[in-house]
């Protein structure tokens, strides 16, 4: 009986020996590449000058990107210091970008009486960071009511950049 026990408890250390070496494992190694952050400044803001409202008609002026202005008939455009906002991107060398532009904001005087503006368009829709660096400017139109309130109006607007 003692040879017997030794028989089958031999034969189950062999057997699971046999499973053991048919077994076959692997490594793999674990990591990842971090790039730098994109990150986006204001270097300007959007400007639209010193303009004087109809006492009769309301009307618009627009600040392309690249800076020009067109000052709607019913209104007087006065001074040239009208800009287009301005912006730098920094981020991983040679990544590509997009931009994304508000579709309206309201900005307002100090007693809380707003304009609307609208229609924002960039310089461009996405770009590249050559050498980790680029630019781009943006554009509104401002929309002035007849009787528009005397006033410096203000208000801020958010521009996105996601890299691609």
């Amino acid at each position: 009986m003692k040879i017997v026990s030794y028989i089958g408890a031999t034969a189950l250390v062999a057997l699971a020996a046999a499973g053991a070496a048919a077994a076959a494992t692997a490594d793999a190694d674990a990591g990842a590449k971090i790039i730098a952050p994109l990150e986006i400044s204001r270097t300007a803001d959007l400007y639209f000058g010193t303009i004087a409202p109809s006492t009769t008609v309301g009307d618009k002026v627009a600040v392309a990107a690249d800076g020009s202005r067109q000052c709607g008939p019913a209104l007087t455009c006065l001074t040239a210091d009208h800009t287009a906002a301005a912006f730098a991107v920094t981020g991983e060398a040679d990544a590509f970008y997009t931009i994304s532009l508000p579709n309206q904001i309201n900005i307002v005087n100090a007693k809380g009486t707003a304009m609307k503006v609208s229609d924002f368009t960039g310089s461009k829709a996405k770009g590249q960071l050559l050498n980790g660096e680029d630019s781009f400017t943006v554009g509104g139109t401002l929309e002035v009511a007849a009787r528009q309130e005397a006033g410096q109006y203000k208000g801020s607007f958010t521009v996105a950049v996601e890299y691609q």
